[in-house]
């Protein structure tokens, strides 16, 4: 039976946001920190040894909403917390970009001497903005640098460009005086993009977010992990609910992807009213119909053969 509490007497937004801050540990954390560890030792070690050596990297992929960035930002403040100097002496220092569909390797660099707390002006050259980022690496003491959505610096660029681009980050990961590593997150196209250099594919070592595999005991037993969590977070009593059938209606109903099923969780959790104790099945099916905008007919957790029901496209009363 989970243990139900007094339910706390908060606004919706307060709820959501206490239920929004809860993060889950699962498996692949574990070997997503084994990667950083791994660059971040070998980083660690070409300082020790005195010798100048190319950055190794890291490129995760995984699909929208597989939570790449959510995971990626706990790694990063695990390494911090379990050992923020290196062995050399070095501060663990880092700093983590997200493009847009409209950033250029210039206003890139741009962007990173702004967080990096230097102002320039976009009628700078792109050689001019780019030497001075790396000067402001090195004044700030930041080595990792993580670009998340990579993908979207690549989408308009041309054979040409796209070379260029890469060169320019194999040249910050090889620098003599203060090299960097580079992680790099999006969709499983930037994959393409690490492969079209042998160089800078080389340099970086590739994992994938990979989706919740309904067949795996382990993905049901953290997705159930999560659900009970967020259910004690509330004081709401889940053994209804709390089946292996359910779990694999959740999971089909958001494509199977971590991100999406953990945002609906947050939903169904932060909406139920304060008179209520317990989750129920219809309550579910309520929340996603409200979410997708489906009849019936396409709801996963009304219709028997969940699996026929179209879980990609906003249906809006359809039938």
């Amino acid at each position: 039976m989970t243990d139900v509490r007094v339910r706390p007497q908060e606004s919706d937004a307060k709820r959501r946001a206490k239920l929004k801050g809860l993060f889950f540990e699962m498996s692949r954390a574990a070997e997503l920190d084994r990667l950083l560890m791994s660059a971040v030792n070998d980083f660690d070690a070409s300082l020790l040894c005195g010798e100048h050596q190319e950055c190794n990297g890291l490129v995760v992929v995984g699909e929208s909403n597989s939570g790449k960035t959510r995971e990626i930002n706990r790694a990063l403040l695990r390494l911090t917390q379990r050992q923020p100097v290196l062995e050399s002496g070095r501060a663990v220092r880092y700093l983590q970009i997200a493009l847009d569909g409209e950033t250029t390797w210039k206003s890139l660099g741009l962007h990173v001497v702004s967080e990096l707390g230097y102002q320039m002006t976009g009628r700078r050259t792109e050689h001019e903005i780019w030497t001075q980022v790396r000067r402001q690496l090195e004044r700030t003491g930041t080595w990792l640098i993580h670009i998340d959505e990579c993908q979207h610096m690549f989408e308009t660029l041309g054979e040409k460009e796209t070379r260029k681009v890469i060169n320019s980050i194999k040249t910050f990961m090889k620098h003599r005086h203060w090299p960097v590593v580079i992680v790099l997150s999006g969709i499983p196209e930037l994959l393409d993009k690490v492969n079209f250099d042998p160089q800078f594919r080389n340099l970086m070592t590739p994992f994938h977010m990979g989706a919740i595999n309904p067949l795996s005991e382990n993905d049901l037993d953290e997705i159930d992990t999560a659900f009970v969590g967020y259910a004690q977070v509330v004081g709401v009593d889940i053994e209804e609910v709390r089946t292996q059938d359910v779990y694999l209606r959740l999971c089909h109903a958001h494509g199977n992807l971590y991100g999406r099923v953990f945002k609906f969780m947050v939903d169904v959790f932060s909406s139920i009213p304060p008179d209520k104790d317990h989750l129920t099945l219809d309550f579910l099916a309520e929340r996603y119909a409200e979410r997708m905008g489906c009849m019936p007919g396409h709801n996963p957790f009304v219709r028997d053969d969940y699996e026929a029901c179209d879980v990609d496209s906003l249906l809006a009363g359809v039938v």
